[in-house]
């Protein structure tokens, strides 16, 4: 009681039930029974940023803890004649029972009918679904049409993978012409002349590859790289073919220009020969007139007396103007 004394608290016995409104105690929850599944709101927690997810390792690991293993049955199949013990998983497929009778027989799986129950079964169906059951017993045989039709169609995969390779060889081919090509053109643009011989070479070369690519018998993507391959090689040799024509064209511009030059030149000799001639002649004159000093002298003073006897104006010619 509040107005009791020290002493009366401690000689004061509680009753339990004299004591009002006693404190509420939360109750423990309950342990779920053992093997009881987990309900499905005490599968979720709270973390500490306050969102609601899932536990980890709930439920799915009851699951997982709970999941029975597939069996494995044993299956008898029978095949010319003899019986082959496969074990396989029950809920496997056909496709794979065929495999395992190819490892065991030798027969490819695509060549095989499964009959099961006088019925043929699909590859994709599974043994379960079919009611095979443990110690059940099949018939494989083998199928002529299933095996014409996989032959011939490793052959066409065959010719491919042959005409795959055959155009992969010459696109290296021809990506090794191309850079000749591209300098035998950048030559000829920038005006420079080319030997002939090194373009006849290079365009035998690209035809010889036109033709190992006329041999190859391609379909579907090959045969569209083949196209787009024809297409290049036929570029590069219409290029060759420019580079020629221009190349035939300049050394014929040169070869004029050195017949013009030629003829110009003997021309040119003539009149250098005949200045020569006339400068010798000329020389040979002076030389002539220069040795008679004294009947040019006396053809002077001749004149000189003539022209002062008629009283007319002396003449004025002089020794080098006799040439």
């Amino acid at each position: 009681m509040l107005g009791a004394s020290p002493k009366a608290k401690k000689d004061a016995t509680v009753k339990f039930g004299s004591v009002k409104n006693p404190p509420v105690v939360a109750a423990a929850a309950p342990a779920p029974a053992a093997g009881r599944k987990v309900p499905a709101e005490e599968v979720w927690e709270v973390r500490p940023g306050g969102m609601l997810v899932q536990k980890r390792g709930g439920a799915a690991a009851d699951e997982s803890v709970n999941v029975k293993p597939v069996p494995t049955i044993l299956i008898k199949v029978k095949h010319a004649g003899i019986t082959h013990e496969i074990y396989i998983n029950s809920q496997a497929s056909f496709g794979e029972l065929k495999k395992m009778v190819a490892a065991r027989t030798g027969l490819h799986p695509d060549d095989q009918k499964v009959r099961y129950k006088d019925k043929e079964r699909d590859s994709k169906a599974f043994l379960d679904m079919a009611g095979v059951k443990d110690r059940s017993k099949l018939v494989v045989v083998e199928d002529p049409e299933a095996r014409a039709s996989r032959l011939i169609q490793e052959r066409r995969n065959s010719y491919l993978e042959k005409a795959a390779k055959a155009v992969t060889a010459v696109t290296a081919e021809v990506s090794k012409l191309a850079p000749k090509v591209s300098a035998l053109d950048a030559s000829v643009r920038k005006g420079e002349k080319v030997a002939e011989n090194d373009v006849v070479q290079v365009t035998e070369l690209l035809m010889n590859e036109l033709l190992k690519l006329d041999a190859v018998v391609a379909d579907g993507d090959v045969k569209v790289q083949r196209r787009m391959l024809v297409k290049r090689v036929q570029k590069y040799v219409e290029t060759l073919d420019a580079v020629m024509v221009k190349n035939a064209a300049m050394v014929r511009k040169s070869g004029e220009k050195l017949a013009k030059q030629q003829q110009q030149q003997p021309h040119h000799r003539q009149y250098q020969q005949q200045q020569q001639q006339l400068a010798q002649t000329r020389w040979e004159m002076f030389d002539l007139l220069s040795s008679l000093p004294s009947t040019s002298s006396a053809s002077s003073k001749t004149t000189v007396n003539s022209t002062a006897s008629s009283g007319g104006p002396p003449a004025n010619r002089l020794d080098w103007m006799l040439f």
